[in-house]
């Protein structure tokens, strides 16, 4: 049954006798005419009769049906969808987006303030006793208001003071707790989901969104996607920068290669400055074309005598100014220490595997690297700890027994690397056997006949290693080979470093754990080859220990939301620091871990700036900045937004009158009133002009006119 929301306008609809009164009342009934000859006249009456009876039949239809349509319209009836709110109180969770992208401006205020205000707008719509909940993702606490309660007046204070974060947020994650802490109170009654968000691709993920469909249909949940993507989202940031080294080495200096990214919507200049402590060290002048990503270098001078060299990047201010700046807090070491196994050394004589590695790894000596090699013959490699280390070198190793290749499978387990290079003890290939992480790799040995100049060429699939390495300098055209191990069947994960021409890679890398085994083709001393006398072979190894010692290195520069691990050498499991935030605000926070071997492990940094950790007079600082994906201004439009809601009863607004609109339609139904009054219209003009056109004067009939004619002239 149709319902009207004005029925009482129906009974306007008995207005329609009227007409039909008025036509039975102006029938009109044939005249007898006296007449000699009366057949030509009885014709041209039945023809008239049969065509005036249908005219008024038609007239009347018309007219009728005008009646009843305006005295429905005047009724208001609506069209109910297959899925609409039930009449009665309403249960409603409102997802207000906080993560940092929401604070891009769209023209006076930040897309958070026209979703706040947007909420209260239909805060302020609801009837006493809706229930309503309210999620804000992305920010310290994203349970505002739960479970859902009446109290409006509350509520609307709570929205008003309500704030953008600056982390990320998931809203398919939002919208599952939400669904979870529900429960059964979406059984039985419709619940209403409202999402306020500017859309951002790295925060409205299809196929996590996509596994919640069945759960929102399953319960009859309607969802209100409400867009505030900005006009113009025109944001030019700084999306990574890598320090090199990782480490300061006491006053040294330091390189950071710095990625900016521009909207799509920006182009122009900008600057880049570096700034340790409040002194500005370099700046790079730019200009940006539209979704431009560019890499940048600048040196910086490590400064005092502090245990980290704290300062940022900073950004010409825009739009978006939370990715203008970039925090970074580096640890200032000793250095990075480094285990030279050499197979083939007795004491502290005969060190032939390991010469020119010693001197790749430390070039201009102690004083100048950040790197401190120690050299160990094979009893003492045994016999000793690994723990100091962070890269282990196994240079022509003897026979490996069980001790040994347990002692290297836990180093590598806990995040350490080893390289396993060959040497005339002919060891190495049958020692693979006993580490199992390594049981798959077949290994031949190649022994050339002459030394041959063979071809080194990029892997297909480059390993991290490889892509630092060529973002430095080409591989060499060729490298001098005596002899070589050939690399046949590839264990599961492995990755390579560099191929030979003529196939088989040069240096293979397999993970084991939260480290990696490196094993080479040749050796480091000149016996296999000419390898260790190239500036690619310094790289190589030099590159090699920063990537496995970043592995391990203590970060002092996190992200918003994210965990920061540091080294604390104090012989117990639980620990409390007094935590200083950018505001200056100090509090207590509880750090727990499994070992006291093992780093302290921070969580609690809900806004970007310079944090700073206290214990026992021994303090960190650390550097925390937006999560990566906040800047990048890359919306999902709204053709894409419900296509994994394939099942879900989705509304999509723009404005609070188009979210208005969906929700009258939803709880009320779609108005027909429109409709009938414009079929009303179209049937009266067409009832005049087929009224005008029936009544013209008709052409005499033939048989009539001639009869006539012949009557004239008698």
């Amino acid at each position: 049954m149709m319902p009207f929301l004005a029925p009482w306008f129906m009974l306007a609809s008995a207005v329609a006798a009227v007409p039909l009164a008025l036509h039975l009342l102006h029938r009109r009934r044939p005249q007898p005419v006296p007449f000699g000859t009366i057949r030509f006249l009885r014709e041209a009456i039945a023809s008239t009769r049969r065509s005036r009876n249908l005219t008024n039949l038609l007239t009347l239809l018309m007219r009728v049906l005008i009646v009843l349509l305006l005295a429905m319209a005047f009724a208001q009836p609506i069209v109910r969808f297959t899925t609409f709110m039930p009449e009665g109180k309403r249960t409603l969770v409102i997802v207000l987006d906080g993560s940092a992208s929401m604070q891009t401006r769209d023209g006076e205020r930040s897309c958070f303030e026209h979703g706040r205000d947007w909420a209260l707008k239909l805060l302020g719509s609801l009837n006493q006793g809706d229930r309503v909940a309210v999620f804000c993702p992305g920010t310290a606490q994203p349970r505002v208001v739960f479970p859902p309660n009446s109290d409006h007046e509350a509520i609307a204070r709570t929205l008003g003071e309500l704030q953008a974060g600056a982390g990320a947020a998931n809203l398919a994650e939002a919208l599952s707790d939400a669904l979870n802490r529900l429960g059964d109170t979406a059984k039985g009654a419709g619940v209403e989901i409202h999402v306020f968000s500017d859309f951002q691709r790295s925060g409205w993920r299809p196929a996590e969104v996509e596994a919640l469909a069945p759960a929102l249909s399953g319960r009859g949940m309607l969802l209100f996607l409400n867009h505030l993507t900005p006009a113009v989202a025109a944001n030019v940031g700084i999306a990574a920068a890598e320090f090199i080294p990782p480490a300061i080495l006491g006053e040294g200096q330091f390189q950071t290669r710095v990625t900016v990214r521009a909207s799509a919507d920006f182009s122009g200049p900008n600057t880049l400055r570096l700034l340790v402590g409040d002194q500005e060290q370099a700046r790079h002048s730019f200009r940006l074309t539209p979704g431009q990503e560019l890499r940048l270098e600048l040196a910086g001078q490590a400064q005092g005598g502090d245990s980290h060299v704290a300062g940022q990047l900073e950004l010409e201010t825009d739009g978006f100014p939370l990715d203008d700046v970039f925090r970074f807090s580096l640890p200032r070491l000793p250095g990075i220490p480094v285990l030279l196994v050499d197979g083939s050394a007795r004491g502290d004589e005969g060190r032939r595997d390991t010469f020119f590695l010693e001197r790749a790894i430390q070039p201009r000596g102690k004083d100048t690297s950040i790197f401190l090699p120690r050299v160990v013959d094979w009893p003492t490699f045994v016999s000793s700890p690994l723990a100091a280390y962070r890269v282990v070198y196994i240079c022509n190793p003897p026979a490996l027994g069980e001790a040994a290749a347990e002692k290297l499978l836990e180093f590598v387990a806990d995040g350490g690397t080893v390289v396993l290079m060959p040497g005339q003890n002919h060891m190495l290939e049958g020692n693979l056997a006993r580490l199992p992480v390594l049981r798959g790799l077949s290994v031949q040995k190649d022994v050339l006949p002459e030394e041959r100049a063979l071809g080194i060429v990029p892997s297909q699939t480059p390993s991290q290693l490889e892509r630092r390495l060529l973002a430095i300098m080409p591989p060499p055209p060729n490298v001098v080979v005596r002899r070589r191990l050939v690399f046949g069947e590839l264990p599961a994960g492995a990755a390579t470093l560099f191929h030979y021409t003529d196939g088989g890679p040069f240096v293979l890398e397999v993970p084991h754990g939260r480290g990696s085994f490196w094993v080479t083709s040749v050796s480091a001393n000149r016996d296999w080859s000419e390898w260790p006398l190239s500036p690619f072979f310094v790289l190589c190894q030099q590159e090699l220990i920063k990537g496995g010692a970043r592995r391990t290195l203590t970060r002092l520069t996190g992200t918003v939301g994210a965990p920061v691990a540091f080294d604390w050498t104090e012989p117990a499991t639980e620990l409390d620091f007094d935590l200083a935030g950018p505001s200056g605000h100090v509090r207590t926070v509880h750090v727990t871990r499994a070992d006291a071997d093992r780093p302290a492990i921070v969580a609690e940094f809900p806004e970007p700036g310079f944090y700073l950790l206290r214990r026992q007079g021994e303090e960190r600082q650390i550097a925390i900045n937006l999560p990566e994906g906040e800047g990048v201004m890359e919306y999902v439009a709204r053709s894409e937004a419900a296509l994994p809601l394939r099942e879900v009863a989705a509304y999509q607004s723009e404005n609070w009158h188009q979210h208005q609109q969906h929700l009258a339609n939803v709880r009320q139904g779609r108005p027909l009133w429109p409709l009938l009054l414009l079929l009303a219209f179209l049937l009266s003009a067409a009832e005049e002009l087929f009224a005008n056109l029936r009544s013209r004067a008709k052409a005499v009939p033939e048989a009539l006119r001639q009869f006539l004619g012949r009557g004239a002239t008698a």
